[in-house]
This record gives structure tokens, sequence and C-alpha cells, in this order.
């Protein structure tokens, strides 16, 4: 697979080569490092007397973030640039102790955002219309909570390897918008709970498509907001379960007559559209409104194994299937502490 992507990188190098035009961005000069690093505390908290009486519950929610980047550009024709992003937070609500109705306690924490997400993207800036590329990323969480038989640390880990060409549309100390294509390579490695014995099985698939991502960096409201957007879509051409799911729909389909197919929704585009607008109400207090919207018809870390009974096969390919969009939306007010 690391093959298919360094013969796309060579490939489409020649292709940028020959597209130098009048209008060809002007070689970036070679420096030092820069870096960037902001890290964010937000805190939410409300809490009741046992008698208050409008019955609200209290409660309590904590995100802790880290944003790094360090970007070199070693010389006038090889940039390389990477980016760490972390995220994980909490949330805890009073409820009424189903032992005394009459005290309120504190119920268990649950997990309201969880986030590893690691890219490293080597442009080569030949001076022509476009840069070829060479990214490497890596998308996981801290803790798996999706299934109530228990956590899973670090699951799924996907990793992608990718080659195209890129181009860079507008880059300045406080603003970036830079679009790039190519083909990918997605391989996940995954633990889940078997549902029948409720045992940690392995998973590891991977498929390889055409990749589109668009990053950009852009101050609104004569700068007092700053709006970083990231569009990701992937459009699957090859899947290493492909067969798995077939066979799957046969045996589904003859113990339960008129069921849906679903053998061919890994072919489906998926869509990950990031937003986030953060105001700067003095040097700690920030406000933040972060939107998500993921479109993926099937999770390719869905465990497909054709030697399990076909109950428990329908169960877990279909917790694996997500026909609509999917959407997250976080107001907060926080502390945040640019590092460099």
């Amino acid at each position: 697979m690391r093959a298919i992507v360094a013969t796309a990188a060579v490939a489409l190098a020649c292709v940028s080569a020959s597209a130098r035009g009048a209008d060809a961005p002007a070689p970036a000069a070679p420096g030092p490092w820069t870096y960037a690093w902001v890290a964010g505390l937000n805190l939410s908290q409300s809490a009741f007397s046992e008698n208050w009486q409008g019955g609200d519950q209290g409660s309590l929610v904590w995100v802790l973030t880290s944003d790094a980047k360090a970007e070199r550009q070693f010389t006038t024709r090889y940039n390389l640039s990477n980016h760490l992003q972390l995220a994980y937070g909490q949330s805890a609500q009073q409820k009424r102790d189903p032992a005394d109705p009459s005290r309120q306690v504190w119920g268990h924490p649950q997990k309201s955002n969880d986030l590893i997400l690691f890219e490293s993207v080597s442009r080569f800036t030949l001076g022509g219309w476009v840069d070829p590329y060479a990214a490497l990323r890596l998308d996981s969480q801290f803790r798996d909570e999706s299934n109530p038989t228990g956590v899973i640390p670090f699951s799924p880990a996907k990793l992608t390897e990718s080659a195209g060409i890129a181009r860079v549309l507008q880059k300045t100390a406080e603003r970036e918008l830079i679009t790039r294509l190519g083909f990918g390579v997605v391989e996940i490695f995954a633990r889940q709970f078997d549902p029948a014995t409720g045992e940690r099985v392995r998973i590891s698939t991977n498929d390889g498509g055409l990749e589109w991502q668009t990053n950009a960096t852009q101050p609104l409201l004569g700068k007092q907001v700053l709006y970083k957007g990231q569009l990701r879509a992937f459009w699957p051409l090859y899947f290493s379960r492909s067969r798995a799911l077939e066979q799957f729909d046969r045996d589904a389909r003859a113990f339960a007559p008129g069921r849906e197919a679903v053998a061919d929704f890994w072919k489906t585009p998926s869509v990950d559209f990031q937003n986030l607008f953060t105001a700067q109400i003095t040097k700690l207090l920030s406000v933040n409104l972060a939107v998500q919207w993921v479109y993926l018809e099937f999770d390719p870390a869905t465990d497909v194994d054709n030697s399990k009974p076909i109950a428990d096969r329908i169960l877990a390919v279909d917790h694996g299937v997500r026909k609509a969009g999917q959407l997250r939306e976080v107001l907060s007010v926080g502390l945040t502490y640019r590092l460099f």
C-alpha cells in the first residue's frame, strides 16, 4: 500500500512540474521552525440544594484542549507542517438517590469530548500552479465508551497515507487557505467487544480512494473572531471487507427475507466538515463555538466476521450503518493560554 502512495507521489510531481505558469506563487523563503500552541480549559458548573423547588438538576462539564502546530520551510522546494490536536472532557449530572429520593447525588461522569488527531504534510514547493504533497494522518480517541460492556482505550485508530497535489490559495501570518486532492490508503485498527461472549476482538481493515481536503484559517469581524475550518471528503474505491459484506448479505437475507442489502454502503463517499469559531474576550478568556458534521454511511471499523452466528453479525453490522449525517455542536466559555 505504501508503494501505491509513493508511485502516485512521483507521478503527480511530474504533473506539477509541468504546470508552471505566469501566475505561479512565489517560492517561500527558507527559515527556522515556526511554532503555535494553544491550550484551553472550558468549565461549566451548576448545583442545587436538595429542597430546591424547581426540580432542576446540577451539572459539571469540563473539557481540556490542546492545539499545537510546527511548520518549517526547509528549502525553497520543501515545506513540512505538523499539526497535533488533543481534546478530552467529561460531564456529570445531579440526580435523585434511588435509595433516598429526598437526596441529590452526582451521577457517574460521562465522556463529552474525545479527540486525538495528528497530521504531517510534506509539500514540494516547486513553483508550479500546484504543489505535490505526501501526508500522514492519525485519527483516534482516548477512550471508546460506545459499548456498555466496557471501555477500550485508543480505539479505533485510523491511519491515512495519501499523496497528490495541493494548491495554496492564501498564506500569510494570520490567514491560510490550502486545498489538496490525492489518493489515500486508510488502515483501521480497532478493538471491540464480541456481543456473544463479551470478549475483546481485534479488527483491522484497509481501503483506498480519492481524498479531497481544504483547510482554512481566517480572522472575522475585524479580527475579533478567529475561524478555523476543515472540509474533508473521501471516496473509497476498494475495501478489504467487501467480499465479506457480500457474504453477510446473502446470509442475512436468507435469515430475514426482504432485508435491505448493505454490501455497497462502503462505496458511498464520506464527509467530515469541522468548524471552530473563537472570540478572544481577554488575554485568557475566550468563547468557542465548535460545529462538526460527519456523514459516514458505513463504518469501516465494523466487525464483519462470517464465522459468527447470523444474529450476532446482524447486530454488529447494523451498529456500523449510519444513513443520516451526524452533528456535533459545542458552545463554551473557558480559559485559553497561548504558549507560542
